[in-house]
């Protein structure tokens, strides 16, 4: 198996969208064993498919790389400020640190709403985590100036581990191996904290002096930065909190717009109504009035048909009497 490709490979699955990394990481996995690579094709089937948040600063290490090299050049500055135990420059470059980190966290959560997964706090805490721990410890910082996180780093100060468990493959160069001959010094061989012990034991009270103070300005800076994290994240729901009031507050007034617009509209057709009903009511007054006339008039008319049939039959009989009447004299 060649580093070359299992490097390639990482590069371009770990630039994906976490939802298409599992469909090519397949593909790359059959590709290699296609070719008769099983060790490649094992070694790319291990790769796990990156969090949200370690899809996020993958994307930053390709989309922000100037930003993320100058956060990472601040992290080896600060590392070396706090060993020459600089408290001065300690607290200046905290300062930079937490603008650089809070607008890299800013330019993650644009992204992700670039790609339709708006990042939620528990993302953006990961994020911000990931990033300090990048600027605390050096293997970190390389882990993601490579872009191909899996999961989320943090730092405890006793070293750098990633919270959901899962192994950060990250690409990093070979070293090279010492002369047989050739002895490392024993400062090097030996662990950091025995440097560190060692270090210590030669300094002067002065030099503790500095070092303690240095140390509790630090502590002090995390605090602070910790107790700002909190308060921004506090800030942050309250916002939400807030956008979520005011977009229910829209919603409740174009509701009673609406509402108000139904209810003109109903009261206008109940007036035309009441309007129509009242000339109903005139136009059936005067239709019943009417009725009640041409009733009269047809009771009239009635009687005045029986008084000339009555009339009639009277001249009739007088009619018949006088040809009866006639017919004897002649």
């Amino acid at each position: 198996m060649q580093d070359a490709d299992l490097a390639s490979a990482a590069e371009e699955l770990y630039a994906l969208s976490p939802g298409d990394f599992t469909a090519a990481r397949d593909e790359r996995v059959a590709q290699a064993r296609a070719s008769g690579n099983r060790d490649l094709a094992r070694a790319i089937g291990a790769l796990r498919r990156p969090t949200v948040s370690a899809w996020l600063v993958n994307q930053l290490a390709r989309e922000a790389r100037d930003q993320v090299g100058e956060l990472l050049e601040l992290g080896e500055s600060l590392r070396q400020a706090q060993k020459d135990l600089a408290g001065e420059q300690v607290r200046e470059l905290s300062a930079q640190r937490r603008r650089l980190v809070a607008a890299l966290v800013a330019e993650a959560k644009r992204l992700a709403e670039r790609d339709g997964r708006p990042a939620g706090l528990q993302v953006e805490r990961e994020v911000d985590a990931t990033l300090q721990a990048a600027l605390a410890d050096a293997d970190a910082a390389a882990a993601v100036r490579a872009g191909c996180l899996a999961s989320p780093l943090s730092y405890a100060g006793l070293g750098v581990g990633d919270e959901a468990g899962a192994v950060t493959w990250q690409r990093a160069p070979a070293r090279e191996k010492a002369p047989a001959g050739d002895k490392a010094p024993a400062r090097e061989k030996a662990p950091a904290r025995e440097r560190a012990t060692r270090r210590r034991s030669t300094e002067t009270a002065e030099e503790r002096a500095a070092r303690l103070a240095a140390e509790q300005e630090e502590r002090k800076a995390r605090q602070a930065a910790a107790e700002a994290e909190r308060r921004a994240a506090k800030i942050a729901e309250a916002e939400q909190a807030v956008r979520r009031a005011t977009d229910a507050v829209a919603a409740a007034e174009a509701d009673l717009t609406e509402a108000e617009a139904k209810f003109t509209s109903a009261r206008g057709a109940q007036e035309s109504a009441r309007q129509q009903v009242e000339r109903l009511d005139r136009e059936l007054s005067q239709a019943i009035a009417a009725q009640s006339e041409a009733n009269r008039a047809a009771r009239d008319a009635q009687r005045g048909k029986e008084a000339a049939a009555r009339a009639a039959d009277e001249a009739r009989r007088r009619l018949a009497r006088a040809q009866t009447a006639a017919s004897r004299l002649t």
